[in-house]
């Protein structure tokens, strides 16, 4: 079946890579390791052994052209099969070659070699299983960069991996050593023969690296809980406060209101204590022989009457006795009425200041 390709894949993987040569060239892993070991030293016996054989690697070596390991590989296999077999290739097994190519080509490095394999090697790509080694403290400024390529004949590997099957061996990954005698921390195993089951410290890591996510995922779904509560507490203040600025607003609205009816209770009263008081001096005032028919007065204290008399022409004269009266004056032309014998008129005047004075806003 054929791979999946995507333009971002490539990239990834080779930051990846880049990655994990910067991590293994740091001092970080030593100090982690170091780490790792007194906290496992802090567990019980039981526990820290069966840490320790998940995550112990079995080395098998290839000499004279025959798989060699160790005696109590039967029974450590038989007890610990999940433990990752690596075959350790002499260096005189492979060849070691340092490769140049431009940095523009650092995420397709994979790539370049396969078609540049016979420019480095006496071997086609079809012909060699190899990977890569790269020094992260390298200048990042040069525009090359540099390679250690590592390559094993196809044939060879592949007659190694046939044995291994036929021994009832199983191959999980295949290392080199360099001249000193040291791994290089290389996979030469084909990809379509590495075994699908992550190396039991991949998959303790990828378990943290899930726990961490769904820790970190629960401590933002808390957060926005917290939030949420926080948000709900405030807009159930606010419509409190809502609510009792709502009662607020209608007492004063009761208590205006009550204002309003009492200055209206006491302004009809006060004007009908000044009406009453006009109306009696009217009477005092206008003569027996005269009597009224209408009286209107006005908001401007402009005072109306009609009324019928005997004697029309001396009304204003007698009237004038009324102090709280101004500018008398008849409106209109006197007429005799026929059904009464009396002059019919229309008087208009002014009240004194005093009875039309403007009543004040509080009682």
């Amino acid at each position: 079946m054929k791979a999946l390709q995507s333009p971002w894949l490539a990239p990834l993987q080779t930051t990846t890579a880049r990655f994990a040569q910067h991590w293994r060239a740091s001092r970080l892993p030593v100090f982690l390791h170091w780490w790792r070991r007194e906290l496992i030293a802090c567990l019980p016996r039981r526990w820290r052994e069966r840490l320790e054989s998940s995550n112990q690697e079995h080395l098998l070596h290839w000499h004279e052209g025959a798989l060699r390991h160790p005696a109590e590989y039967a029974d450590s296999t038989a007890t610990a099969p999940a433990r990752r077999q690596v075959l350790l290739m002499p260096c005189e097994q492979v060849l070691l070659s340092r490769v140049q190519l431009p940095l523009a080509a650092s995420a397709q490095a994979h790539a370049a070699l396969v078609f540049e394999m016979d420019k480095y090697t006496p071997f086609k790509a079809a012909q060699v299983y190899f990977d890569t080694l790269r020094d992260p403290r390298e200048d990042r400024t040069r525009p090359v960069f540099e390679l250690t390529l590592v390559v094993a004949l196809r044939e060879r590997i592949d007659a190694i991996l046939d044995e291994a099957a036929r021994s009832g061996l199983r191959i999980d990954a295949i290392d080199a050593l360099d001249r000193d005698g040291a791994r290089l921390h290389v996979n030469l195993l084909p990809t379509q023969r590495r075994p699908q089951e992550l190396h039991p410290a991949r998959r303790l890591r990828r378990r943290l690296i899930w726990l961490a996510a769904s820790l970190l995922l629960a401590a933002m779904l808390m957060w926005v809980h917290n939030r949420q509560l926080a948000l709900d507490a405030m807009n159930a203040e606010v419509a409190a406060l809502r609510n009792d600025t709502q009662q607020i607003q209608g007492l004063r609205q009761q208590l205006n209101e009550r204002l309003d009816t009492g200055r209206y209770v006491q302004t009809q009263k006060t004007l009908a204590l000044s009406r009453t008081a006009l109306l009696r001096e009217l009477t005092a005032c206008i003569p027996v022989d005269t009597w009224l028919e209408q009286l209107d007065i006005d908001a401007q204290g402009t005072l109306t009457l009609s009324a019928q008399s005997s004697q029309a022409g001396d009304l204003i004269g007698k009237m004038k006795t009324c102090t709280d009266l101004r500018n008398l004056q008849f409106q209109g032309v006197i007429q005799a009425d026929a059904s009464t014998g009396q002059d019919r008129l229309n008087l208009t005047a002014h009240l004194g200041e005093e009875r039309h004075a403007p009543t004040p806003d509080t009682p």
